[in-house]
């Protein structure tokens, strides 16, 4: 057993679509598909070729980036044009749905995969920790992490691919259990010389692929094998080279070509990384080599320019116009401001997500949400009566998502005077902007009409006695909570029936948050012979709003029980704003449009109860 180097990986998987079921699909751009199997696909190391399997045990696949964007021929430079949502473990298999997103090319994509045209996708993942069986060349993924899927033309895996997801679900195999284990032996001289010839196959097998990943020359890496060196000195005399060495493209003898795996693309997220944390904005995770990369415009003008098999000038006066025409200087540029823009939005405080239900949507059309009823009283059927039909009671509601943006600019100037500490470190201020605006839209709607709520469906306001989620002159104590709880106990569905709804959330603006806070710390102690705190309240999950009245306290039940309020955000905006270059009339000034591209709205007001508090 040992930890695999984190490095992208891709799997090629085909499209499988039959004629009708083609047409159904493309109406909507949605393909049911299957992701990944367990079957073994061939991968060339330094040390030959080995069968590479995908653990698709239940904790084998880390789903933590779900859902996943689907990319053209893993081109992270572009916006994806679509996402596979809904992933899950099913038969050894990893499944999902494709959609594909509203603009142009997605369409486009998805008329060709309706006609048959396009049949690849490919799914690009890391390797968390593997395990290696020397005499068979295999190697198995016991823990894994899917990133993107994207759409190819060369398939590699056949058994997996779109539009199989129906397939007759397979159940995982029952291991019995293991016998008692025998005592221990001592190992013998012949066992022992094993292990420590199978430990310096592992060293000679991490450092070879460590000088591979950072492009080095293999001889580097055979004088560190031959000469002995332990791992983590190893590790130390890599970094040393990397700040050592050229920006020169290393020859095609010194690399190792690994499916999925673009030396552009590491550079650049490598550049990136360096930029944002010379700014001193914080990265959780940077890349391993964001510490070796020099962050000064200059000195990554020049290494483009070497990359891009243009002669080195580390100085001179068209340096960085030259270097705008790479495709990595300019990808570099756009790619910090879209990183610092994503951090912004990702940190910033978020109340509303805590309890309102965020979905991607597809498009700019209505989005119509049906709100489901109680199913209808079943009937005595006797022996050879009949059964009757019986209809289930429905409503409906919609909301259209907005966009929303800025224009955002970089100077030849900032460029020229390497000044891009102070500009990078404004960034994130617009992904920031980006979350608060969402927040603003929500607790507008929760505040609006004088604090009783949008109106809904029924023409009614969302908080109203006859909708019968309204407690007022109320004081915030267990007493009134436990009036609203009772008031959500209540609640019917459409046509009939208890929906049995149980507080999840307590929701208070920052001046009742102490009260709050004292409410549930009391819940929590044991009864004693004085004032009890009703156990239940210990178990809400505070949610403080400064945006929310001090007269205002909500009690809301869980999205997963009742759809209350929906966050709908488009597709390429589900982790934040989308990101593109505009390209302006003065070419002296290089400008990137930010969007974000959502809508809200109250669906049910069954799920929520307003406390107005004296």
């Amino acid at each position: 057993m040992q930890a695999a180097e984190a490095m992208p990986l891709t799997r090629t998987l085909v499209i499988d679509l039959a004629a009708h079921e083609r047409k159904a699909a493309a109406a909507t751009r949605r393909f049911p598909c299957t992701v990944s199997s367990e079957t073994p696909v061939p991968r060339r190391g330094w040390d030959g070729t080995w069968n590479e399997i995908l653990s698709h045990s239940r904790d084998a696949v880390d789903l933590s980036r779900a859902p996943l964007p689907v990319l053209e021929g893993h081109d992270r430079s572009r916006v994806n044009v679509g996402i596979v949502s809904g992933l899950r473990l099913d038969g050894g298999r990893l499944r999902g749905e494709l959609v594909l997103g509203a603009s142009s090319r997605a369409v486009e994509l998805a008329a060709d995969i309706a006609d048959g045209i396009v049949t690849g996708l490919s799914v690009g993942y890391t390797i968390d920790r593997e395990e290696r069986d020397e005499k068979a060349k295999r190697i198995t993924a016991r823990r894994w992490t899917p990133y993107e899927v994207s759409i190819v033309s060369v398939p590699a895996d056949v058994s997996v691919g779109i539009n199989r997801s129906q397939e007759p679900h397979m159940p995982e195999p029952i291991v019995p259990p293991p016998s008692p284990a025998a005592p221990p032996v001592p190992p013998d001289e012949a066992t022992i010389a094993e292990r420590a010839a199978q430990a310096e196959r592992t060293r000679g097998s991490t450092i070879r692929s460590l000088v591979a990943k950072h492009r080095l020359p293999t001889t580097f890496g055979e004088d560190l094998v031959s000469r002995g060196v332990p791992l983590e000195a190893a590790r130390a005399a890599v970094l040393e080279r990397l700040a050592e060495r050229d920006a020169a493209v290393p020859t095609d003898n010194h690399v190792r070509v690994e499916p999925g795996f673009d030396p552009g693309d590491d550079f650049r997220a490598a550049a990136i990384d360096a930029i944002l944390l010379r700014a001193g904005v914080h990265v959780e995770k940077p890349h391993a080599a964001a510490g070796d990369v020099s962050a000064s415009v200059f000195d990554l003008a020049a290494s483009c320019l070497s990359r891009a098999g243009q002669p080195g000038v580390h100085r001179g006066p068209d340096l960085l116009r030259r270097a705008m025409s790479t495709s990595d200087f300019p990808a570099i540029l756009g790619g910090t401001i879209h990183a610092a823009i994503r951090l912004g939005y990702e940190n910033e405080p978020s109340s509303h997500r805590a309890w309102v239900r965020a979905v991607p949507v597809p498009d700019f059309r209505d989005q119509t949400r049906l709100l489901l009823g109680s199913a209808p009283e079943l009937d005595e059927v006797l022996e050879g009566g009949e059964y009757k039909n019986g209809a289930m009671d429905e409503d409906s509601t919609s909301y259209k998502v907005a966009t929303y943006g800025k224009i955002i600019s970089l100077t030849w100037q900032v460029i020229k005077n390497d000044n891009l500490n102070a500009f990078v470190r404004v960034q994130p201020a617009l992904g920031q902007a980006a979350r608060r605006l969402e927040a603003d839209t929500v607790y507008d709607l929760l505040a609006s009409n004088a604090g009783a709520g949008p109106t809904m469906q029924d023409g009614t306001a969302l908080f109203h006695a006859n909708h019968g989620n309204l407690v007022a002159n109320a004081a915030f104590d267990a007493a009134q909570l436990g009036k609203g709880r009772a008031l959500l106990r209540k609640q019917k569905a459409l046509g009939g029936g208890h929906l049995s709804l149980v507080p999840r959330f307590l929701i208070v603006g920052a001046d009742k948050e102490q009260q709050a806070e004292i409410l549930l710390a009391n819940a929590s102690r044991r009864a004693t012979s004085e004032k009890v705190t009703p156990e239940w309240i210990a178990n809400l999950e505070l949610v403080v709003e400064p945006r929310i009245a001090a007269t205002d306290v909500y009690l809301a039940a869980d999205a997963g029980q009742i759809d209350t309020c929906e966050l709908g955000l488009l597709d390429e905006n589900v982790n934040g704003p989308s990101f593109a270059e505009n390209v302006p009339f003065n070419r002296n000034v290089f400008e990137w449009r930010v969007s974000h591209n959502f809508g809200a709205k109250f669906i049910d007001w069954r799920g929520l109860v307003r406390l107005i508090v004296t």
